[in-house]
């Protein structure tokens, strides 16, 4: 199956490429390198960020049974419907004009903002037992942190400012990395082993490069030295963050392959395995602009 087509964009698959792989693929569009207008960037996040946002509320709803959770549910339906509308809104135009630019950033933010207190809402519910669903708390407040970053960077754009701090960039999705990586480890048949004990390991070495500079990468390499050489030897070209990045979206898409064949036996649906990979794209591409 071949994808849209965007002009003066990069369209990012498995395989490179227009082609997309299986059913449960959706491309990465990005601005091309070096290119520093705010309006692509703006109109590539906000593709990017509601298609995302979508799928969370798709997958809350999932993960909440009618019989116990009717109301919540419910929300999360119409969050999805909402946002995905957006997204194939935003994906059928054309970026905004210039004059444009902070009114096309302030709609996704607007349409977003109500889901980020939800999560809030829920969370807190989750934790305090007024809520009975199979989303963890954590999970719930991972999602919010996620989609403040996507309003944080939107309202970035929206100023016209395009550059990345790296510490920003790294203490944000090494965080985020570092509780997908738990996720995983817990959605895996019991049986899956080996697996089981890589996810742990990565959300180890994600956990330490949180916390930035040259102080983590030594933390990182003494609490889990086989995983940090081994993404160091497959990327040798790269530091130690991009390495562990680049290797973990190796396993992503390895993982997320896996389970679209059942060679990976998991709780996970093949939606979720691609949206993580897909997220795991963004983070990469977000470290390569950092200054």
């Amino acid at each position: 199956m071949q994808t849209r087509t965007y002009p003066d964009m990069i369209v990012l698959t498995r395989r490179g490429g227009d082609t997309l792989e299986s059913p449960h693929e959706k491309p990465v569009i990005l601005p091309r390198e070096g290119d520093m207008d705010p309006v692509k960037h703006a109109w590539c996040d906000a593709f990017f960020a509601t298609q995302i946002l979508a799928e969370h509320g798709l997958f809350l709803s999932l993960m909440m049974p009618e019989e116990l959770a009717a109301e919540a549910r419910s929300e999360a339906k119409r969050f999805h419907q909402e946002l995905n509308s957006l997204h194939e809104e935003i994906a059928n135009a054309s970026p905004p004009q210039r004059s444009e630019l902070q009114s096309f950033t302030g709609q996704v933010i607007d349409a977003v903002m109500p889901f980020i207190d939800y999560k809030a809402r829920m969370g807190e519910a989750q934790r305090t037992g007024q809520l009975h669903s199979f989303v963890w708390p954590l999970m719930f407040d991972h999602m919010r942190r996620e989609a403040q970053w996507y309003v944080h960077r939107l309202e970035t754009l929206g100023r016209g400012q395009v550059e990345f701090s790296r510490d920003e960039v790294v203490g944000n999705w090494a965080d985020l990395m570092d509780e997908e990586a738990r996720f995983l480890a817990h959605l895996l048949d019991p049986d899956e082993f080996d697996l089981i004990q890589k996810a742990m390991q990565t959300s180890q070495v994600w956990r330490e490069l949180e916390k930035g500079g040259m102080g983590s990468v030594v933390s990182a390499s003494i609490k889990e030295p086989g995983t940090v050489m081994q993404s160091m030897s497959q990327h040798p070209s790269t530091d130690a963050v991009m390495s562990s990045a680049l290797t973990t979206l190796d396993v992503q898409t390895d993982v997320t392959r896996g389970i679209e064949a059942a060679r990976i036996k998991s709780i996970i649906d093949p939606r979720l395995a691609d949206h993580n990979r897909r997220e795991m794209v963004k983070f990469i591409d977000e470290l390569k602009r950092a200054s």
